[in-house]
């Protein structure tokens, strides 16, 4: 069985992976840091010279081969759950985590990312917010929701996690 977390972008879905994957003993993957390794270059890069619909094509391969894997939790994109297929792909073997902050945390987490985030280049706020609001029904084809905050730290989300799947015995 895979934990697979999904979220919007700063939903903290790189850094508590690391932390379920230390506290579980389950390997660690994240599908971006793949992708870039598989189209060999950045995904600001792809996204400028080969745009987002072979980003999205690329993610799918990265998650057909990543869904076959067992013991492993798997960091996703944030844009990862738009695309039926994948998701699909990632519950035959997973069990799928939403990482679920209020979009003041995203918009904090973000005020300085802009440069690292292809798709928040052009964005102001509301251009944001609509993209977060619109992605709310696919975070929410969940097994597991898990409201994030900045008042912890990743630790604290591992630990919910894992025992939430029953994977840890309750502190």
């Amino acid at each position: 069985m895979n934990i697979v977390l999904t979220g919007f972008m700063a939903s903290g879905k790189t850094e508590i992976s690391k932390k379920l994957a230390k506290l579980s003993g389950y390997k660690l993957v994240d599908t971006d840091a793949l992708i870039v390794e598989e189209a060999k270059m950045s995904i600001n890069d792809i996204f400028e010279t080969m745009r987002e619909a072979e980003f999205r094509r690329i993610e799918h391969v990265v998650i057909c081969r990543v869904s076959e894997m067992d013991n492993t939790v798997i960091s996703t994109g944030g844009g990862v759950v738009l695309n039926k297929e994948n998701m699909m792909a990632l519950r035959k073997n997973g069990i799928i985590v939403n990482l679920a902050p209020d979009f003041d945390v995203i918009l904090q987490r973000l005020n300085n990312a802009r440069s690292t985030r292809p798709l928040l280049k052009n964005s102001d706020v509301d251009d944001i917010r609509k993209r977060f609001n619109d992605r709310l029904p696919y975070y929410a084809d969940c097994d597991l929701k898990i409201e994030v905050s900045n008042e912890f730290e990743p630790d604290h989300f591992a630990k919910e996690i894992l025992t939430k799947l029953k994977l840890i015995q309750d502190e």
